[in-house]
């Protein structure tokens, strides 16, 4: 039996007045590849960013078991990123490898190719397009192999033979190292190609959660499943 590498009780987010998530009890088991779907403003980026530590829940508990530093050992791409003026690529590039002795110059070499970063490696991070942001900011999230990544809207503003490119490595990378995956998508066939289980969030909880394989076999796919959703046909379901 695989271990529950995030445990979640009684969790609540607020902000003011605004109940965002309330009374949300979850789990993760290590290794699984979860996907967080919903409509705009329904708390996706929320919930994931009280998982990474960025930010802290209003009640309620968030348990990640792992040992050590556990901040090192979580990979965060979110949609934009918030740098100093006058910082590019190879500036950040160069302080990571201080940061983790496992990222080698042989890894950024790997990395680059795959994420397409040479092409703006000189550039002020500050003037990189949204797609550049994104592919650089997902590169980031998995320089020192971490056990547990975080994706927010992966391949937006992305051309799609560079989607497939870094989708490819995703899927090939955390089987491969074992990593448990959260990706925050409206992209079904993204998490179709991705992920073995995904969440609604809805309702300021979790509205359903059932495995890909399940989805697919009951509902013709994510795709199908969403419509239903979205035109309020479908019924709660939570595993």
């Amino acid at each position: 039996m695989k271990k529950k590498i995030i445990e979640i009780t009684n969790l609540e987010k607020t902000f003011a007045s605004k109940v965002i998530l309330k009374d949300v009890n979850w789990s993760v088991e290590e290794g699984e590849r979860v996907a967080i779907l919903g409509a705009n403003g329904a708390g996706k980026t929320t919930f994931v960013e009280m998982i990474s530590q960025v930010s802290k829940p209003t009640k309620g508990k968030i348990k990640i078991n792992l040992d050590g530093n556990i901040k090192s050992q979580i990979g965060i791409q979110f949609q934009q990123g918030d740098w100093i003026p006058g910082l590019n690529a190879q500036d950040l590039l160069e302080f990571y490898h201080h940061l983790f002795p496992e990222f080698s110059e042989k890894r950024e070499k790997e990395l680059a190719e795959i994420f397409e970063i040479n092409e703006f490696r000189k550039t002020s991070l500050t003037k990189l397009s949204g797609g550049q942001k994104q592919r650089f900011n997902a590169m980031l999230s998995v320089l020192n192999k971490p056990k547990i990544v975080i994706l927010d809207e992966l391949t937006v503003g992305l051309d799609m033979e560079l989607q497939f490119k870094i989708l490819n490595f995703f899927k090939k990378s955390t089987k491969e190292e074992k990593q448990t995956l959260l990706i925050v998508s409206h992209n079904a066939q993204e998490v179709e190609m991705l992920c073995t289980r995904m969440i609604i969030i809805g309702n300021q909880g979790i509205f359903f959660d059932d495995s890909i394989k399940n989805v697919q076999k009951n509902y013709g796919g994510v795709r199908n499943l969403m419509d239903n959703y979205f035109r309020k046909e479908l019924k709660n379901g939570k595993k």
